[in-house]
């Protein structure tokens, strides 16, 4: 019986020979291992395997590489053989590549050079898992046809009609179900990688030790997200909604965290309005954005806040969505440009910038839509801004778990029985 293979890309033969051995360790001797030190020669290395009927369940290529580069080889593979899982493995590819690969080669998984080993063992044992699913799915729709041309033929019998028709729909219920557990467990593995790239809390406590996180989905994963990070005595916060929820929300907030971590990280900018122009610039590039009708304007409304603590001042600028101050008792409101970040009628308008003073115990507030635009109550109304900032009002003085602790019983006494409008994300910061 031939042995399946999996077939590894990279210009350097260090990584390649790094790879098999990991892959060999953590498979054993399950699969063959082809290496390949270009494009090309992976094109080489899949078409000799196809035609000797030797199923490949998973690539893994880098991208920047010379010649093809691994954005064009994997589109191959999958114009090849739509079923092979493909996972990039690179330190230098950029958004546009990545978005190039999700599009045109259905890319399953992005990792970063160098990877964590377990991260990696993972994703590989899920990608061969997930084909072998798929495979078995299409060896089953292949004996479901068959059994619906015997059923057609078998009118002699109206017993025997009646029964190959149960037949059938118990199998197309247990293939609906298969299917539907396949996409669940993707979604699944989809909210452990959104969860990976977002801030995790207890870095955010070391810099930024008086807040809260109140964070809830609408579904499996999220459209909302929260971005922290630190540039010399400045702290970094960004709440955002982005365009949709669930899967698609989902992209669109990688897409976001990961151009924030290059224009802030890399690039240098630290000035709030600044960004926020430079997000919506990277956003309209990468999604291809023009004013053609019927496009999509994919983007996100989000605040973004620069805190100094050791001069006591702040940054904020915003796309819709504001920023609420409450100090001695009293709450102000700062509000944010009527624009998203991506494309809009007014895409050649920059965001602008609010610089404050801060003064010991002030608590600042930044969310999405979700929480105000939950439906519920008796006569199953919006929640309200007007609402929301009244439940602030009275909960401010609290500490911080307790506020939260707080906006998470209302909103599941609001919402009762109904189900939940959108994502929502609250960031609450004491000063």
């Amino acid at each position: 019986m031939k042995k399946s293979a999996i077939i590894l890309v990279d210009d350097e033969m260090i990584i390649l020979q790094s790879l098999r051995t990991q892959l060999k360790r953590d498979l054993g001797d399950l699969y063959e291992i082809e290496l390949a030190e270009s494009g090309e020669e992976g094109m080489e290395i899949f078409n000799e395997l196809k035609a000797d009927s030797i199923e490949i369940p998973l690539v893994i290529s880098d991208q920047i590489m010379p010649g093809m580069k691994g954005d064009e080889f994997l589109e191959f593979v999958y114009k090849t053989s739509k079923d092979t899982r493909t996972i990039m493995l690179t330190g230098q590819a950029d958004v546009t590549s990545v978005g190039k690969a999700v599009n045109n080669a259905k890319l399953y998984r992005f990792i970063a050079k160098p990877w964590d080993e377990v991260d990696l063992n993972m994703t590989i044992k899920e990608a061969i898992k997930s084909y072998q699913k798929n495979k078995k799915i299409e060896e089953q729709s292949i004996e479901l046809k068959k059994l619906v041309e015997e059923l057609q033929d078998a009118n002699e019998n109206l017993e025997k009609r009646v029964i190959e028709r149960t037949k059938k729909v118990v199998e197309q219920k247990r293939l609906i179900e298969l299917k539907n557990e396949e996409i669940t467990s993707s979604i699944e593995y989809a909210k452990r990688i959104q969860k990976a790239i977002l801030p995790l809390e207890a870095e955010i406590s070391k810099l930024l030790p008086g807040y809260f996180i109140f964070y809830q989905p609408k579904d499996i994963v999220s459209g909302d997200f929260y971005w922290f990070t630190q540039k010399g005595n400045k702290s970094i916060i960004v709440a955002a909604d982005c365009t949709g929820h669930g899967v698609p929300g989902a992209f669109m907030s990688m897409l976001g965290i990961s151009m924030l971590d290059d224009i802030v990280n890399h690039q240098n900018i630290v000035q709030s309005d600044l960004i926020l122009n430079k997000l919506k610039d990277s956003i309209i590039k990468s999604l291809h954005q023009t004013n053609n009708k019927g496009e999509l304007k994919d983007g996100m409304d989000l605040s973004l806040l620069i805190i100094d603590r050791v001069e006591m001042t702040l940054q904020f600028s915003g796309a819709y969505n504001p920023l609420l101050i409450i100090r001695n008792n009293e709450l102000y409101t700062h509000k944010a440009d009527r624009m998203p970040v991506g494309f809009h009628f007014k895409h050649n308008t920059t965001f602008s910038k609010t610089d404050l003073n801060l003064e010991k115990d002030d608590m600042l507030y930044i969310f999405s839509d979700g929480y105000t635009d939950q439906f519920g109550g008796v006569s199953n109304k919006k929640f309200m801004m007007k609402q929301f900032k009244s439940l602030l009002l009275e909960i401010h003085h609290q500490p911080l778990k307790a506020q939260k602790k707080a906006i998470k019983e209302r909103f599941f006494e609001w919402k009762s029985s109904y189900p939940q409008t959108d994502d929502i994300i609250i960031i609450g910061i004491k000063v």
